[in-house]
């Protein structure tokens, strides 16, 4: 009764198997078979009998090509869902590669920027240092607050330093202050901030209120960073940054800030120390320009604290060799006087800072300038004979051709102190002269 009849439902099971698996298949086998049995018994009226041999044959084959068919598609299935799963890691590397390429892109383009940005603070830092050379307090102290700003972004500060009495603290100099503020404003050096930084010689920043209640004691809230000027180991004046952007309130700022002071440093005692000189009595009443008693100590005290110190300092001695002729047509004073206007040129010229004094002779201007060595003094003569080879001293509409000669020496010779360097430079003088 089998026989033929289960042909259709033996092929049904390992083809529903192939698409569907191997439950599928046998249930579809099952209900299959099942189904036909009953049909032919209402049909036919033959009740269902057990399979013979050869029928069950049959079942058994193809139960196990179902069974083949299953396990093929069961390993089909692992080896695609494998595949699925190390394309998928393989598209996930691949985003997480991109996301980490933009980011890379990114920090890229900003050390980019961060080195073009420093190449031109560099460049911004060199032409304001080169502000500092020159031996004007008031612009020396209006540079360094310019270079603080452009550093930081500061859009107001000061610099404070003590005044004649030396029991107030005044501006020196002020940035970003309002039109008609007043600068004659004072601080009490003990109840200051401002104060207990020059005291003390100890940087102040505003995060300190927080930490400290030493400074509860001072009212003035101007201060967001204030840090000592220190000149020679001695508190010269403060520096004070007022108003800030809050962005730019930060360790950075401090620490440029810092860096900044030290390198106007040496500028600015150059500058106190001329002053200095210029402020006692031993100075030409024509010029107002320090004489040879001071140059000598001046001298002397360079190649002392080069002893010990980096650096070189030179002499270079002017000497107008028709100044006897020059005489006949205008007066001694109105001659110094012209004779000193040539050191204004060579610091416009030359944009290099150095200390300017009477020598021996009413028609000679000693200068000292700092670090050049032999070769780089002889150069800056060079030049100083280039520039005034057609120079003119021009008076009351008339005009007479100034006939100039150079001597010079440096500490880089084997030369015995000032005395030393004095003679070498005037013996090149006389050379000259011959």
């Amino acid at each position: 009764m089998w026989g033929l009849s289960l042909a259709p439902y033996l092929i049904l099971l390992p083809v529903i198997t192939a698409f569907n698996g191997i439950r599928w298949g046998l249930g579809s086998f099952a209900f299959s078979v099942a189904l036909g049995a009953a049909a032919r018994f209402f049909a036919l009226g033959v009740a269902p009998a057990l399979p013979g041999l050869g029928s069950a044959s049959l079942m058994l084959l193809s139960a196990a090509a179902a069974l083949g068919i299953a396990f093929t598609r069961d390993r089909m299935t692992l080896f695609r869902g494998s595949v699925l799963e190390r394309l998928r890691g393989a598209v996930h590397k691949a985003v997480e590669m991109r996301k980490q390429n933009e980011v890379l892109e990114k920090v890229n383009r900003v050390l980019e920027g961060r080195v073009s940005s420093q190449k031109d603070s560099i460049t911004i830092l060199h032409d304001q240092v080169k502000k500092l050379a020159s031996l004007n307090l008031d612009q020396a102290l209006e540079t360094v607050l310019e270079t603080v700003a452009l550093f930081t972004e500061m859009s107001s500060g000061s610099i404070w330093r003590l005044d004649g009495a030396g029991t107030r603290l005044v501006p020196a100099a002020t940035y970003g202050w309002a039109e008609g503020a007043r600068r004659d404003v004072t601080l009490d050096p003990e109840t200051s901030v401002e104060g207990y930084v020059f005291r003390n010689r100890k940087p102040f920043s505003v995060r300190m209120l927080l930490d400290n209640s030493e400074f509860d004691r001072f009212s003035d809230n101007r201060s967001i960073i204030t840090m000592p000027i220190v000149i020679g180991s001695k508190s010269w004046g403060v520096i004070d940054i007022e108003d800030l952007p809050f962005e730019r309130y930060s360790q950075y700022s401090e620490t440029i800030l810092a860096i900044l002071l030290s390198l106007a440093e040496p500028y600015l005692r150059q500058i106190t120390e001329y002053e200095t000189l210029n402020s006692l009595s031993e100075v030409d009443p024509d010029t107002g320009y320090p004489l040879f008693s001071i140059f000598h100590r001046t001298i002397s005290a360079d190649l002392e604290r080069i002893s010990h110190e980096p650096g070189f300092v030179s002499l270079v001695i002017l000497e107008i060799s028709n100044f006897e002729e020059l005489l006949a047509s205008w007066s001694k004073e109105r001659l110094k006087r012209m004779l000193f206007s040539l050191k204004d040129d060579i610091d416009r010229v030359k944009k290099m800072k150095s200390k300017a004094f009477h020598f021996k002779e009413d028609s000679q201007l000693v200068l000292i300038i700092y670090d050049l060595d032999h070769d780089g003094t002889s150069f800056f003569c060079l030049d100083l004979l280039s520039m005034f080879s057609e120079y003119q001293f021009a008076i009351d509409g008339t005009s007479m051709p100034v006939e100039l000669i150079v001597g010079f020496s440096t500490s880089a010779q084997a030369v015995a102190g000032a005395d030393g360097m004095i003679t070498a430079a005037e013996y090149l003088l006389s050379v000259q002269r011959i």
